[in-house]
């Protein structure tokens, strides 16, 4: 099983502005071209409550050696970029004829024609993560977008008026380390189609497996608003957040699999709302 990752380069002469997040924006340039092949797998996909095959980056503006990402407006002009990465092997065939049957050289960013100067594709396998993958001892982890993640609240599942109310979740805007490889796992599971004893890992990390070992730099907590007029937002933390594997709970074979998971989140990113670039993260690890 593979999965892509497809880098939109863009110029925006007079800068750009956008009604909220820019990765709500990118999401949309993903709909807009899955709906010129295939409009009913975009309504399907657009309204699915499963875990989403796709992740997207906001719009990056490049300065030199440096970027960042572009939350409501950036005053140009700017080179910047945005990418889709999508895990699944049929929606990546449909995407690539999206984008093979566009003449194009433009796409549309909220109300904004905008020049496309390059497209790059880049493959990737699960197989080859997981082969490539060695014993990480400790790693960071550089949250370069809000991520948040979904805790279940507990509910009397013997109430039988209960029983079929979906049990509401409260957003966490922390590092939580069982939230956070719980999504992860459930992430690579369904997308990998490979093997594993996933289950005796989730309840490794619940044992302690993975340590939270600190942010000496700190992290910060950002509102995003979905739209600039409604009150519908959500909270995120970015910022460096180191990690390490205790020698009490250590497991050459589910430290190998962490390493795959972190270079996997580089293609799927963490957490709640990474269909729109949150969870957007850079993997540091030190073996």
């Amino acid at each position: 099983m593979s999965m892509c990752q497809v880098t939109f380069r863009i110029v925006a002469e007079q800068g750009l502005r956008f009604q909220s997040f820019s990765g709500f924006a990118v999401r949309g340039v993903f709909f807009e071209f899955l709906k010129s092949v295939n409009e009913e797998l975009a309504l399907r996909l657009h309204s699915q409550k499963s875990l989403a095959p796709y992740s997207v980056t906001p719009v990056e503006a490049l300065r030199g050696n440096y970027s960042s990402y572009i939350y409501n407006f950036f005053n140009g002009p700017l080179q910047a970029q945005f990418r889709i990465s999508i895990l699944e092997q049929n929606l990546m065939n449909v995407f690539t004829q999206a984008l093979l049957s566009t003449d194009s050289p433009k796409i549309k960013l909220i109300d904004a024609h905008t020049p496309v100067v390059e497209i790059m594709v880049s493959h990737q396998s699960f197989e080859k993560i997981m082969e490539e993958a060695k014993p990480v001892r400790r790693f960071e982890v550089f949250f370069r977008t809000p991520c948040y993640f979904r805790q279940s609240l507990l509910r009397n599942l013997s109430d039988p008026v209960l029983k079929a109310v979906k049990p509401p979740y409260r957003a966490v805007p922390l590092p939580d380390v069982y939230l956070m490889f719980r999504n992860l796992t459930r992430l690579w599971r369904r997308f990998s189609g490979m093997s594993f004893e996933y289950v005796d890992y989730v309840n490794w990390i619940g044992r302690g497996g993975i340590a939270l070992a600190g942010f000496p730099h700190g992290i910060r907590t950002i509102r995003v608003y979905e739209h600039p007029t409604s009150n519908k937002w959500v909270m995120g933390f970015v910022g460096r957040v180191r990690f390490s594997l205790p020698k009490n709970t250590f497991s050459e074979k589910f430290s190998r699999f962490t390493d795959a998971l972190m270079r996997f989140a580089e293609y799927s990113n963490i957490g709640g709302n990474r269909t729109a670039g949150f969870g957007v993260i850079k993997y540091l690890p030190k073996y």
